[in-house]
């Protein structure tokens, strides 16, 4: 196994923060992250590969690839900024939560069979936690007399209003919702 992956084995979205001396002041800098823990963030675009596999265009998201002691994920080279550091949250939280599993690569696609598969969930609820700790969410949120709107603050993680709208929802937290919930 990757020894970066070995290092990554069984790790918190909280202990990375931690460990690796990320600020916890929104946003998360999920470049720095990677760049501290030795992993390679790499544009590419999917689509040769999504016709090769004869998937949907546009239906990889993300790619994990190990070799020897190297490891670098992929993301999609269309992608909005917001887009970019949850598809990048996401694939560390795989390589936290699987990295048994990962062996050479980890290609992440998104069709609707994938919603309900239980380590996608639990990749999603990590990076939620890795782009938006509890802590300093808890902090913003009480700053509101009522609740925030949505997409104040979804912008001052840097996040999606649906990677935001997911994240207090999980921790029952309530917001206004002042627009429609978009992933990007």
């Amino acid at each position: 196994m990757c020894e970066i992956l070995k290092k990554l084995k069984g790790k918190t979205a909280k202990e990375l923060l931690s460990e690796y001396n990320i600020s916890i002041v929104p946003p998360i800098n999920i470049s720095l992250l990677l760049e501290r823990i030795g992993i390679h963030e790499i544009r590419m675009d999917f689509s040769k590969i999504e016709e090769i596999a004869q998937v949907e265009r546009g239906s990889i998201l993300g790619i994990i690839f190990a070799k020897d002691n190297s490891l670098s994920i992929f993301y999609r080279s269309k992608d909005t900024s917001n887009r970019r550091r949850f598809t990048l949250a996401h694939e560390i939280a795989h390589c936290c939560l699987n990295a048994d599993n990962l062996e050479k690569r980890h290609i992440e696609y998104r069709n609707a069979s994938m919603e309900n598969d239980p380590k996608e969930i639990a990749a999603n609820i990590f990076a939620g936690e890795l782009l938006i700790p509890e802590s300093s969410l808890l902090q913003i949120h009480s700053q509101f007399l009522v609740a925030p709107k949505l997409s104040d603050i979804a912008n001052i993680f840097s996040v999606s209003t649906n990677v935001m709208a997911a994240r207090l929802d999980y921790l029952g937290l309530p917001y206004i919702k002042d627009q429609p919930i978009n992933e990007n």
